[in-house]
């Protein structure tokens, strides 16, 4: 299969930005997901004050725009007066935006979902493979992906289950970081298959809730090797 994207989530208020914007360089495939949500403050330190996003301005990133809780629903359902009003004057920074809700209660309105301004792509969280499979099989906007996630954020070791639908972009997450990025990786890369995909991890390139650069930068090393190894850099 075919590597797009290796995406960090998510960037925090201690988040050394120029460093970030010269690992961006060096490795171009990298992106960064924010996680935002109407209640940043309870949260935790994953979550930055949304002032954040005025940092980020300008700064050339390759970024996602992770939505979790009502902000999240919100969006499915169509509510997105809220949503906007809060984040709006930023959402030029994104390319792709990810729902990170239980999908399985929002399917009709996930089949109707219009596209959201500036953002290409929408990518909806999924906890298993048969869910996914089970939205695949109806129609659905071209404009959604799919990131199956059985971890759901938490840095839980869960087994690749290679999923592919012509077409479609899929996303693989589960407790990846630098001590098995390796593996996992390669299990996607060496699938005869010519569909595309990401992976993206969290929890284990942090440090003491933190994001970790040294930790990204680990896994930035590996991935670009197994991508020269088969032919994709």
């Amino acid at each position: 299969m075919i590597l797009t994207k290796v995406t960090f989530t998510g960037i925090d208020e201690r988040t050394d930005l120029k460093r970030v914007k010269q690992l961006q360089k060096k490795y171009p495939f990298a992106e960064f997901g924010v996680l935002l949500s109407y209640d940043w403050k309870e949260n935790g330190q994953r979550f930055p004050n949304p002032e954040i996003l005025a940092r980020l301005e300008k700064q050339g990133l390759n970024l996602s725009a992770h939505f979790c809780g009502q902000a999240a629903i919100d969006l499915a359902i169509g509510k997105r007066f809220k949503v906007l009003e809060q984040f709006s004057s930023h959402i030029r920074l994104f390319r792709r935006c990810q729902l990170n809700l239980r999908a399985n209660g929002l399917f009709s309105n996930l089949r109707k979902l219009p596209p959201i301004p500036y953002i290409n792509e929408v990518i909806v969280q999924m906890h298993t493979p048969e869910l996914c499979e089970q939205f695949l099989t109806g129609e659905r906007p071209k404009h959604l992906s799919f990131l199956l996630d059985a971890s759901g954020g938490a840095g839980i070791d869960t087994p690749i289950q290679i999923l592919t639908s012509p077409g479609t972009h899929i996303g693989y997450a589960g407790g990846i970081g630098p001590d098995n990025v390796e593996g996992k990786l390669r299990t996607l890369l060496e699938y005869n298959s010519k569909e595309k995909f990401w992976i993206d991890m969290e929890t284990r390139v942090r440090t003491e809730e933190w994001l970790d650069l040294d930790k990204v930068e680990q896994v930035l090393v590996i991935c670009e090797r197994l991508l020269k190894e088969h032919n994709q850099l």
